[in-house]
């Protein structure tokens, strides 16, 4: 497949190899994964196709029909839009427990009368609610270092969801089931904000291209790429995967609560002088920033953001790396979700995971990589790797990894 319009931006240099990314290249095909970097990613409109089967096993009517039996879905997660405006009133009955609590239940006549009607079913992180899905989501967000989230959207009509529309994050759209068409328009801001001029924007007048999505097709819209979709009659669903990716803009905002430590920088402004003073004392900050290292800004960034992403908690229950647990030997370990890397560090090696370091021996990181590839290892396989005297600091490892989290006990079928 390729693009499937130009919009004209600034480019990026090109990409030297290009960087191992399992989770896109579910999506688009590995071998369209270094083109997207370079030409895609943020700055235009690109189609793809998922293997033969990926796409019911992402999500379908199975799925979605045991959310609503088995979870209390409610708004604004589970919501109904028709022809632009919110059709999800009275899809709800109030009720009380006992202890004066209130619930509410979904009217399942009404919920199938509004949709008869061409209202648009809309359940948000539905990555949470089948696995297969939740394990793609949390790929793209580790690869992305980026918020990541699937809605799912169903219509059984021809009526209009949404108005055109552009949304502020990247999405990957997914036909799961049925035919919907897209209208394209592209963009009138490049990566817009909802803070910035883009928010009063209007769309352009006409479309740039039209398309039709069969189960299976992948269709990728960067951040304020205007768009609308419509179903084409018989049910149809689609999932839209979202990457919240930070800006510069985000990343001035770190850098400003960064500064605070200097006086220079917490000092009130002399804005009661003339404007000289005022320039100079800004003078001095620009200087104090341009002596920074830009590499050493980069990776304290980068650890910042992996810490601040919302992570699905896995735990190991009844494992709670008790502080005098004994794994045994056989019992499997595998790396949770999450940005994770493995670095050299002196004499050491670091491993980063979620933002967090952890310095550890030389000779447990060939066991520490194969759970970087997604491998799953025993205790007994990281007792080999260190001297029988180092045993009990590999335990002290292994219980404080799966106490935070970072290591999660395999069941069986991982």
């Amino acid at each position: 497949m390729s693009p499937t319009a130009w919009t004209a931006t600034e480019p990026t240099a090109p990409t030297a190899t290009a960087p191992d990314l399992p989770g896109l290249a579910a999506l688009i095909g590995a071998a369209q994964v270094p083109d997207f970097l370079q030409n895609g990613l943020g700055r235009q409109a690109w189609r793809a196709r998922l293997a033969d089967g990926q796409a019911s096993g992402l999500f379908g009517w199975p799925q979605l029909n045991a959310a609503l039996a088995e979870h209390r879905l409610t708004p604004p997660r589970l919501r109904l839009e028709r022809a632009g405006g919110d059709a999800t009133a009275g899809l709800f009955r109030s009720r009380r427990t006992r202890r004066g609590a209130a619930l509410l239940d979904l009217d399942p006549v009404v919920l199938m009368e509004r949709l008869r009607e061409g209202a648009t079913l809309i359940v948000d992180s539905v990555n949470e609610l089948n696995r297969p899905l939740s394990a793609l989501c949390a790929r793209l967000s580790a690869e992305f270092v980026a918020a990541c989230q699937a809605n799912m959207y169903a219509c059984w009509g021809t009526t209009q969801g949404f108005d055109v529309h552009w949304d502020d994050h990247d999405v990957f759209v997914v036909q799961i089931e049925g035919r919907k068409a897209w209208t394209l328009y592209g963009v009138t801001e490049a990566w817009p904000t909802r803070r910035g001029r883009g928010a009063q924007a209007s769309p352009p007048e006409t479309p740039i291209e039209r398309t039709v999505l069969e189960p299976g097709d992948v269709l990728y819209l960067p951040r304020g790429y205007w768009h609308a979709a419509v179903g084409l009659g018989g049910p149809a669903m689609h999932l839209t995967i979202g990457l919240t990716r930070k800006s510069g803009a985000d990343f001035l905002h770190w850098l400003a609560d960064e500064l605070l430590e200097a006086p220079e920088i917490r000092a009130d402004l002399p804005l009661e002088a003339d404007g000289t003073a005022t320039a100079a004392r800004i003078a001095t900050m620009l200087a104090r920033l341009g002596e920074a290292d830009p590499q050493d800004l980069a990776r304290r960034y980068r650890r910042y953001v992996e810490s601040m992403l919302v992570q699905r908690p896995m735990l190991s229950f009844p494992d709670i790396g008790a502080q005098e647990a004994v794994l045994p030997p056989e019992r499997r370990l595998k790396l949770a979700p999450g940005p994770a890397r493995l670095e050299q560090g002196g004499e050491a090696v670091v491993l980063s995971w979620r933002g967090v370091e952890f310095t550890l021996s030389p000779r447990l990181a060939p066991p520490v990589r194969r759970m970087l590839a997604g491998e799953t290892v025993s205790s007994a396989e990281f007792a080999a790797a260190a001297p029988d005297n180092g045993q009990p600091e590999v335990q002290a490892f292994l219980r404080e990894m799966v106490r935070r989290g970072a290591f999660v006990v395999a069941r069986e079928g991982d």
